[in-house]
């Protein structure tokens, strides 16, 4: 068996104060030293990405690659060429995994080994409007769609693992999807479609500390948006599942989001639910403006 069980894949781009964080708190895995490396993709980052690999190198090796910039699926494809482990971990360069995460992920995987595994996420920016608004927005995501866990239908790139074979089997992440926006949500689409699993081990967490503004909200939004119209033409293409299935879910929304803020004060509740508004609103427009992008161009 590959000694090397694990390479946990991590992407960035012009954030060396969260990547350190990020590289700390792996080196507090409870996965034996030197049995997972860490293969950091700095995807274009002005000035390039500086990191002493002996800070950690008790712990794990690190593998810091240097590319031009294709956004974090070209980052992620890139990631898994290099990689050196029986299994692949993804998560970003904003996120804190927790000193058990790798190893669920890796026990999760050499039980369920043909699936995708899922972990958790929490916000770790308390009393961060839209911070707490996209940690509300994931959780009814996977409620949602994750229903039952040995039979779930989506994860975020942020905080999955698989097998390192068929990772590359599957073809990996679309490289045509060239920022941050549903790319995740492609790829775990063409494994459903391959007839291979999701499952969500809901004790693997990662602690997410994604700090944005009002404008930092909209803009990632508007992007998701685009991504979305992108990711449903995919679907498409491919005879996936209609648009039907997401319906559903922004149908389900308004009921779902106050059963989860019940407990909150009123004007906790209000301010959270015109940023959940808002959210629906810019994806909305991020859709639309890339639908009519496309018909300018036909």
């Amino acid at each position: 068996m590959n000694p090397l069980s694990a390479s946990v894949i991590i992407p960035t781009r012009n954030r060396p104060e969260t990547v350190i964080r990020c590289l700390d708190a792996l080196a507090k895995q409870t996965l034996p030293p030197g049995s997972f490396e860490v293969v950091m993709v700095d995807d274009g980052s002005e000035p390039a990405l500086i990191l002493d690999p002996a800070k950690w190198e008790r712990k794990f090796k690190l593998n810091l690659i240097r590319q031009n910039n294709t956004g974090p699926a070209g980052a992620r494809n890139r990631g898994s060429i290099e990689a050196k482990g029986e299994f692949l971990a993804f998560t970003d360069d904003d996120c804190l995994p927790t000193p058990t995460w790798l190893e669920k992920l890796v026990a999760a995987l050499r039980d369920n080994p043909e699936a995708i595994i899922g972990g958790s996420t929490f916000n770790g920016l308390k009393n961060q409007l839209f911070s707490e608004t996209s940690q509300l927005i994931l959780e009814l995501v996977y409620e949602h769609f994750n229903r039952v866990p040995e039979n779930s239908y989506f994860f975020a790139s942020n905080n999955i693992a698989l097998r390192h074979d068929r990772y590359l089997a599957s073809g990996g992440f679309d490289p045509s999807f060239d920022g941050p926006a549903a790319e995740d949500r492609d790829f775990c689409d063409r494994w459903r479609m391959q007839e291979r699993p999701l499952f969500w081990e809901k004790d693997a967490f990662i602690e997410h500390q994604h700090a944005q503004n009002l404008w930092g909200f909209c803009r990632l939004h508007f992007r998701y948006g685009q991504g979305a119209f992108l990711y449903q033409a995919k679907r498409k293409e491919r005879s996936s599942v209609s648009m039907a299935t997401d319906m559903a879910f922004h149908l389900s929304l308004p009921k779902a989001a106050l059963q989860k803020l019940r407990r909150r004060r009123l004007h906790e509740k209000l301010k959270i639910l015109i940023t959940f508004f808002l959210w629906q609103a810019m994806n909305a427009v991020g859709f639309f403006w890339a639908l009519c992008q496309t018909r300018w161009r036909l």
